[in-house]
């Protein structure tokens, strides 16, 4: 095992397993978390929605985990 946290484990870098869509599924989500973009939640389209919805779960079970 290479890595490991919380219940998810690999045994490969985890940031070679990072490809250019899912850094570009981060950046979108820190750029909205953090106030960079005028767009509420409901306005975002399904898809963005469905994946910060999914990222902001991640992030605060990190921060819980004391991450």
């Amino acid at each position: 095992m290479v890595w490991a946290s919380g219940g998810a484990a690999t045994d490969e870098c985890p940031k070679s397993l990072m490809t250019p869509e899912s850094l570009e599924w981060v950046e979108k989500f820190f750029t909205w978390k953090f106030g960079g973009s005028a767009e509420g939640f409901t306005e975002l389209p399904a898809r963005d929605a469905d994946a910060f919805l999914t990222l902001e779960k991640e992030w605060r079970a990190g921060l819980s985990d004391g991450q």
